[in-house]
């Protein structure tokens, strides 16, 4: 048996969880001294319905090395016939939820039966990889499988995302001052990607529709013609994402399609109004 472990940045919508009986260690959310666990004790809803009254700003930090201790030490008791942990999580370039893994693992006593993997990804696009690993396993896959599936998804995904206002790329220490206060000033709309694991700019646009049609454009030239699996994430915008959705559906050849929220611990970074595509070609 072969047991996953993730964490709440996988946005991974609960019948996931449940179906596949995935282990999600939440990373926490900070409003002054009110501290959440993402997706535990704040989901969405609660975030943003906080960041209108709060006065403070999100933060965020990672899992403390104890938490994933108890994650596997969990699973070692609860399923004592395991033969592996593979703990796949948010790229190390993003938060330091690996290391904190690694920690654990480190000095956990069955550390050999414990894969940690910096999946060089976040949000659904990670999702979407626990969902292909977990699949893979109920076929029989083996550990060496499992990694070398994992970081061919990474090699064939593309993500292509948006935020509405760069206020909090800025204070997350994303963009200087100078950017975010020219970007407001010109109501500049960047097109954003996760690229070796950063998020790194693609091109700036200044309407939402040109903003919409770009995005959509930039997921079809990377998929052509090929089968891909596409997963879209949204903030508190459902309605017009739902739209984005369709066209979507209506461009690609789709052959899985999974739609949901954004993490809190994500929305802390780009805030309301946010939204990406991510799509997998088949591997």
């Amino acid at each position: 048996m072969i047991k996953i472990v993730t964490d709440s940045t996988a946005a991974l919508p609960k019948e996931y969880v449940e179906k596949y009986d995935v282990t999600v260690v939440p990373l926490k959310v900070a409003f002054g001294d009110e501290v959440y666990r993402d997706g535990v004790d704040i989901t969405p809803e609660i975030f943003f319905k906080k960041v209108k009254e709060s006065t403070v700003f999100p933060k965020t930090s990672q899992p403390s090395v104890e938490e994933f201790y108890q994650a596997y030490q969990n699973i070692f008791e609860k399923h004592p016939d395991t033969e592996a942990i593979i703990s796949i999580h948010i790229s190390a370039k993003l938060s330091g939820t690996v290391g904190s893994a690694n920690a654990a693992r480190e000095i956990h006593p069955q550390k050999d039966k414990i894969f940690v993997v910096d999946s060089k990804l976040t949000e659904l696009a990670l999702g979407v990889v626990v969902i292909e690993l977990a699949k893979a396993i109920e076929k029989g896959a083996k550990v060496d499988d499992l990694i070398n599936l994992a970081e061919k998804l990474y090699l064939n995904s593309n993500i292509k995302f948006t935020v509405d206002t760069l206020e909090y790329l800025y204070r997350g220490g994303r963009i200087g001052a100078a950017q975010a206060w020219m970007g407001s000033i010109l109501q500049i709309k960047p097109i954003l990607e996760l690229r070796e694991g950063a998020i790194e700019p693609v091109e700036r646009v200044r309407t939402k529709q040109k903003l919409r049609a770009r995005i959509i454009e930039l997921i079809k030239e990377y998929a052509g013609k090929d089968p891909v699996k596409i997963a879209v994430a949204y903030s508190d915008n459902y309605e017009e994402v739902l739209e984005i959705s369709q066209e979507v559906k209506n461009t690609l050849n789709i052959t899985d399609f999974y739609m949901g929220f954004f993490s809190c611990t994500i929305l802390s970074h780009i805030g309301p109004g946010s939204w990406g595509i991510i799509a997998f070609k088949e591997v």
